[in-house]
């Protein structure tokens, strides 16, 4: 890990970070079970307005869809302060945000309407702050280190789920259903691989964590953090088939458990069947299975690092919860309350197993002593 000093408040901005992420994943989801996608047609903005367009906290689909809008703004702001913070590129922060200011006018007199002056407003000035980050830095000799360019990959992530946000809403609009329901799909997956980014990220500038490097590494830890990236990869095969089914109104296509029309097997096979049998069978028993072997390793033998095993404690009482959840998404024919408990859980576990994996990652004892 990184030796260079971080400042306590940068880490704390860091978990704002992760918590407002969180916070967005959960606002999502109640977007995609109550239907409210669509709510508003154009994207970014609401015919041309960002913050607050008329009419918007009329009713609860429109209400919910730009609070959504608005809390992946703050995200986009945070993570953006967090990268420029972490560079030290204020300059490139403050050009951008001047960029920003004086597109507006800029597009209107060129003729733009209300998406096209957003992306206009937007997007440029994203980039001239990536720019700045990795021009000026190497013009005045910066070190960059891991963390560098992970908080500068966040800031190019949280650019690229915008984009996808909004283009979803753009293709859905112009009567591209299936390529905006597939974006849809891949909108919600890249949120939880965003969310496990941030995680790591917060984990490295920890200055709790970052002390425990100077130790020695405990012998157990590089095979929980093998675990821990295999644990995370079945999440997202878990994830992905889950999306596929939810953006397509399928979660019920087998809508018993644990029979399947009255048997093991469901009696016909479908592309939807075999994903959702995928999705509530196969790789839930892979995931738990792991997961539940992963923790109870961590508590019995990381006794010397008491927040891993006290995260390994709060991940193996979540993935139980989630596994019931999942349960009764099924038998109460998916609920509004219980899917959105079930996908926020989810988000959950993602966050924990990506801080087991960034805290079990540590140097050598040669690289170490080096």
């Amino acid at each position: 890990m990184d030796n260079t000093i971080i400042h306590p408040w940068l880490s704390r901005l860091a978990k704002i970070c992760v918590l407002a992420t969180l916070g967005l994943i959960l606002i999502g989801a109640i977007v995609t079970t109550s239907g409210s996608g669509m709510a508003i047609p154009t994207a970014p903005d609401v015919n041309g307005i960002a913050i607050n367009p008329p009419g918007w906290t009329d009713n609860f689909s429109t209400f919910i869809e730009h609070s959504h809008r608005l809390l992946a703004r703050i995200v986009g702001v945070l993570v953006a302060t967090l990268c420029a913070w972490l560079w030290w590129e204020w300059l490139g922060f403050a050009v951008a945000l001047i960029f920003m200011a004086v597109a507006q006018p800029i597009g209107q007199a060129l003729g733009f309407d209300g998406n096209a002056l957003a992306h206009f407003r937007n997007w440029p000035a994203a980039a001239v702050f990536a720019a700045f980050c990795i021009i000026r830095s190497r013009r005045v000799g910066q070190r960059i280190t891991t963390n560098h360019w992970l908080v500068l990959v966040a800031f190019v992530a949280v650019c690229a789920q915008a984009v996808m946000g909004s283009l979803r809403v753009t293709l859905d609009t112009s009567g591209y259903k299936d390529a905006a329901h597939n974006l849809a799909t891949f909108h919600g997956v890249f949120a939880q691989a965003f969310l496990a980014l941030l995680v790591v990220i917060a984990a490295r500038l920890c200055p709790d964590c970052r002390a425990l490097d100077a130790r020695p590494p405990h012998p157990k830890l590089s095979k929980f953090h093998r675990m821990a990236i295999i644990a995370q990869l079945l999440y997202f095969a878990q994830l992905a088939c889950a999306a596929y089914l939810r953006h397509r109104n399928l979660g019920l296509a087998i809508p018993t458990w644990p029979s399947a029309d009255g048997g093991l097997l469901p009696a016909v096979w479908t592309h939807a069947v075999g994903i959702h049998f995928l999705h509530t069978r196969i790789l839930p028993i892979l995931l738990v299975g792991h997961i539940i072997g992963m923790c109870i390793g961590i508590i019995k033998r990381v006794t010397d690092e008491p927040t891993i095993k006290r995260t390994a404690i709060v991940l193996l009482a979540l993935i139980v919860i989630q596994f019931i959840l999942g349960i009764l998404v099924i038998w109460r024919g998916r609920q509004p309350h219980v899917t959105n408990t079930h996908v926020f859980t989810g988000a959950l576990i993602c966050a924990l197993i990506a801080f087991i994996a960034a805290r079990t990652c540590r140097p050598s004892a040669q690289a170490a002593a080096a």
